[in-house]
């Protein structure tokens, strides 16, 4: 009796250690299975696809951001980069520092642009780039930078990296969009308000006509003060400037114009020179108008620009 029940114990031992021991194999091959699993192998693009490409560019980003989504708009009719800009929340310069591939800033039907979650830029790496470098170029804090980027190990060996809350570096743009972006410093927007009518075709909300709008449209409160865009000499300041009302035109010696119409009240005259930001009348509704507003104008040697290329 004494000898069966050592042989049946002996039997036990050896099936428990028997479990423990396949178990500890089986684990030790899930685990590497596991790890294995874990091994994400990021897609590979050159440089060209990334910039060509939208959604090759957005399956790079995902991949290596963290906190940012990124998703593509495919611009609709009568779209502008402007309008796109603000229905995600930010301004024109995300828009723009997120697709290397624009070199204007118009936009045409079904074109696909890569638009974050947030604001911010892409920067375009360069073999002397340091997470330091970078930071330090856009006033960031280096921590925020490697945060954001998190599924970047190696930055010599990546293309771009999201910079958020940033506008792009001009540098960094291509000759095309640094000329553009030159514009800016020419004009100051002449007073804060809210974008009622945009430059270009539309249907005018008196004749109820298709026609060319040629600046833009602020709507205000009657009696807003009106800024100068850029420093000038007077030319027009009248109450009775056909379909403007009472409008002042401003002369920039540089090939430019600029016109500030439907005015209530105009506070410079023929020959003065102003100031940029000088005040020079209150908003109003005279003329063809339907409400309270500053249409602005910007020629160049008589050819009307959308002033929203200058300004935004």
């Amino acid at each position: 009796m004494k000898n069966i029940i050592l042989r049946w114990s002996i039997f036990l031992v050896f099936l428990i250690i028997s479990y423990f021991v396949i178990d500890s194999k089986v684990h030790a091959i899930a685990q590497a299975n596991l790890q294995s699993a874990m091994v994400v192998n990021l897609p590979q693009y050159t440089k060209q696809e990334l910039i060509d490409d939208v959604n090759a560019r957005m399956k790079y980003l995902l991949m290596r951001t963290k906190g940012v989504k990124f998703s593509i708009h495919k611009v609709k009719r009568r779209e502008n980069l402007w309008g796109i800009a603000k229905h995600h929340g930010y301004s024109v310069h995300t828009v723009i520092g997120c697709n290397p591939q624009m070199k204007t800033y118009n936009v045409s039907i079904n074109q696909n642009l890569l638009m974050p979650s947030t604001g911010g830029t892409l920067h375009p790496i360069s073999s002397n780039d340091t997470w330091q470098s970078i930071a330090e170029k856009y006033d960031i804090e280096e921590s925020v930078l490697k945060q954001t980027n998190y599924g970047i190990k190696d930055l010599s060996k990546e293309y771009y990296i999201f910079i958020p809350g940033k506008k792009p570096a001009v540098d960094l743009l291509n000759e095309s969009m640094q000329e553009k972006y030159a514009l800016r410093d020419l004009f100051r927007s002449p007073l804060a308000g809210r974008l009622s009518s945009t430059f270009g075709t539309r249907r005018h909300p008196i004749t109820g006509k298709i026609s060319k709008h040629g600046g833009i449209d602020i709507a205000v409160k009657t009696g807003t003060l009106v800024g100068a865009a850029a420093a000038g000499i007077v030319t027009v300041a009248s109450t009775d400037v056909g379909h403007y009302g009472t409008a002042v035109f401003i002369d920039h010696q540089n090939g430019y114009v600029t016109h500030y119409g439907h005015l209530s009240k105009i506070l410079v005259r023929v020959g003065q020179r102003v100031k940029a930001g000088q005040i020079i009348a209150k908003s109003g509704s005279t003329g063809r108008s339907t409400g309270p507003h500053l249409h602005f104008t910007i020629k160049k040697k008589g050819v009307s620009l959308d002033p929203l290329k200058f300004l935004w």
